[in-house]
């Protein structure tokens, strides 16, 4: 399957939720992320992985990853005036469109 089908489904499912998606793919300078969306004063930075087997999502996103991502965070909350972050991992496995849901600490 096209990986940015998985993109696109995440973005569907957070905004079925209720969210408002700011960005699909987001990029500037060296760092990407998947989606990024907003509830209230909330902004969630999400990305969005695939693996044919599963794996163990906790190793799917990199130091240098997450150092962009905190470094992005800030910048993008004053930017959509929000008091908070999370970050969120969608894991795909296999041909499967039910991602597991992991909320990663920063």
């Amino acid at each position: 399957m096209d990986y940015l089908l998985y993109e696109q489904h995440a973005a569907a499912y957070i905004q079925n939720k209720g969210y408002e998606i700011l960005f699909e793919n987001y990029r500037r300078s060296r760092i990407q992320i998947d989606v990024v969306a907003r509830k209230e004063n909330i902004l969630v930075i999400i990305e969005v992985k695939y693996r044919k087997n599963e794996g163990l999502p906790c190793e799917l996103i990199s130091r240098g990853q997450m150092q962009r991502i905190l470094n992005e965070a800030g910048p993008l909350m004053a930017q959509y005036h929000c008091l908070e972050w999370q970050l969120l991992l969608f894991y795909y496995t296999g041909e499967s469109l039910v991602p597991q849901l992991f909320p990663i600490e920063c």
